[in-house]
């Protein structure tokens, strides 16, 4: 928690004209209110303490309502499935904090896809195979936070890549949406390319499913081999 407010300070400092909600509640909220105390630079409390530019809340928020505001950039989220789908509808760029079970997942999902940031960094592939869930003792650094922030904040590359995927999702449905594909392929400036097959979009390892070979046949028969000789 100390690492996160501290990069959004700084965040806030670097952009004058950034203004941040932050939703905390319960046990979040008491260890927000213990990190503010725990603050001694009277820059960064004087930040903190101004309602006009940092409004923290700790009851239910409308979080579909503040997504839609035109004036919102970035979107904080743990990454849950709701959560992101409404952001990347709203055509939030995010910055991912994830916290359990799929919210890793989802967040190194749409970090690699262009329209996010993940504070989260996976492991090394041996330890992801192991535990493909268990990353809850991570850490991140306040300097992480203020960069990737600073890197997302009206980048016009993040902004229409999260442009194209709302789109996307807008756009999804049955034959009654065959006039609205066709707006959309005029939005999309005729590009054809978001209309390839799936399978041909992957590298080659992985249309042929390689790698799965690779780890669950190949490898453990090396290992044995290995071990019996």
């Amino acid at each position: 928690m100390k690492n996160l407010i501290n990069g959004l300070v700084e965040f806030r400092l670097q952009v004058d004209t950034a203004s941040m909600i932050l939703a905390f509640r319960n046990v979040n909220y008491d260890t927000y209110q213990s990190v503010l105390k725990q603050i001694k630079q009277d820059e960064y409390r004087q930040i903190l303490m101004n309602n006009q530019r940092v409004t923290v809340e700790n009851q239910f928020v409308q979080q579909k309502w503040i997504l839609q505001q035109t004036s919102v950039n970035i979107f904080l989220s743990h990454c849950g499935m709701s959560s992101t789908v409404e952001g990347l509808y709203s055509q939030k760029s995010i910055l991912c904090l994830p916290i359990q079970t799929d919210q890793f997942l989802n967040s190194i999902a749409i970090d690699n896809s262009g329209v996010a940031k993940s504070l989260f960094t996976p492991p090394c592939l041996w330890q992801s195979f192991l535990k493909p869930h268990d990353f809850h003792e991570y850490t991140f650094s306040a300097h992480s936070v203020t960069t990737k922030l600073l890197t997302m904040w009206r980048n016009i590359t993040y902004e229409q890549a999260v442009r194209i995927v709302s789109l996307e999702m807008k756009h999804a449905g049955g034959v009654r949406r065959a006039v609205e594909e066709m707006e959309f392929l005029v939005d999309l400036n005729g590009d054809l390319e978001r209309y390839a097959p799936f399978h041909s979009t992957l590298p080659f390892y992985q249309r042929y499913m390689l790698d799965l070979v690779l780890v669950y046949f190949v490898l453990p028969i090396t290992i044995i081999f290995i071990f019996a000789c």
